[in-house]
């Protein structure tokens, strides 16, 4: 069968889809380090910021009802704030890639906010990793909270 002039083929060659796709599958692989990096660094400030909030309604809850304890946990990765041995706010700090750092290699950080608020236990810095990314919390001995 002949084709005419107003009978054209229509459409893309098999080696034309082949080129364009070898061309996204080569941007794509370029891309996924930035992707990953990206969210090694998104679940490490969630985490940072998942801490800074607990300490801060321990902070709370101490004012509120004389005294309140904030407990971080390195695996699994948790922090919980207490009062009167009553459990009042818990949340995980991250996925199960996510890790907690505490000094000393401690498992556990136990911090004791006293009825005006402050804090009663020695300075301590928590670290937080994922893959390439990290941030840390600088605790000062009152309870004052530096973002690093």
């Amino acid at each position: 069968m002949e084709w005419g002039p107003a009978e054209r083929a229509v459409g893309y060659t098999l080696l034309e889809l082949v080129a364009v796709l070898t061309l996204l599958a080569v941007g794509a692989a370029a891309a996924v380090p930035s992707v990953r990096r990206f969210a090694d660094e998104a679940s490490v400030m969630a985490a940072r910021e998942r801490v800074t909030r607990t300490l801060l309604r321990g902070r709370t809850a101490a004012v509120q009802v004389g005294g309140s304890v904030v407990t971080i946990v390195a695996s699994p990765a948790t922090a919980r704030v207490s009062a009167a041995g009553t459990v009042l706010h818990e949340v995980p700090l991250g996925d199960r890639r996510t890790t907690v750092h505490l000094p000393s290699g401690r498992d556990s950080l136990t911090l004791r906010f006293d009825a005006l608020g402050l804090g009663r236990f020695t300075s301590a810095t928590i670290a937080l990793r994922r893959g390439e990314a990290d941030a840390a919390l600088v605790l000062s001995s009152y309870g004052r909270v530096r973002r690093r």
